[in-house]
């Protein structure tokens, strides 16, 4: 059986780097919300600070979910059959659409999570701003369920507070392998 992986978790929990590194050693495409989103943004002639961003996320998931998935996916160049590792999940709904949209492929979803002094030293450094600008920007609706109930439709939960990505990479590989055993890795997948 061949898998998609959906990767969830809050704000700086190295969601990209794992999702990039999973389907780099997979060799599978890597769908993510976040780089579509960004692209309508500059469709849009628009900033993409992460205000306009998480508006246009937003936007899109209330708008219709399935196509949003569907246009994510559509915009990584995967194809119905394909396996993909999917970055930045943020709401259930969209979690659901893509089960249905992957069908008859077995989606696994990762959920990262990191304590909060990690995320907020990462977050300032990243954004080029304080750590307390972390609180706000989670505030925002399309986080929600990414707090508090993405978590507990994991079938893995892992923690990047070592940011050791290769080794969750491995673990999630493993779970993989574990999972399914006529799992094969695909080749020049990317």
């Amino acid at each position: 059986m061949i898998y998609t992986v959906a990767i969830a978790g809050r704000i700086a929990t190295g969601k990209s780097s794992v999702s990039t590194d999973l389907a780099s050693r997979l060799g599978w495409k890597r769908a993510s919300f976040g780089d579509f989103v960004r692209s309508v943004a500059a469709q849009r002639r628009l900033e993409p600070t992460r205000e306009v961003l998480q508006k246009i996320g937003e936007e899109l998931e209330a708008l219709d979910p399935a196509a949003f998935c569907k246009d994510t996916l559509t915009f990584a160049s995967w194809n119905n059959g394909d396996p993909v590792v999917i970055d930045g999940i943020r709401h259930v709904r969209i979690l659901e659409n893509l089960k249905k949209i992957v069908v008859p492929q077995r989606l696994l979803f990762v959920y990262l999570d990191a304590e909060d002094a990690t995320r907020k030293a990462r977050f300032a450094k990243r954004e080029s701003t304080d750590a307390e600008g972390l609180t706000a920007v989670e505030s925002h609706s399309t986080e929600l369920d990414v707090i508090s109930k993405l978590p507990d439709l994991a079938d893995l939960c892992l923690s990047t507070d070592d940011g050791a990505e290769q080794d969750l990479v491995e673990i999630i590989v493993q779970r993989l392998t574990t999972e399914s055993p006529s799992f094969v890795f695909q080749s020049g997948g990317r």
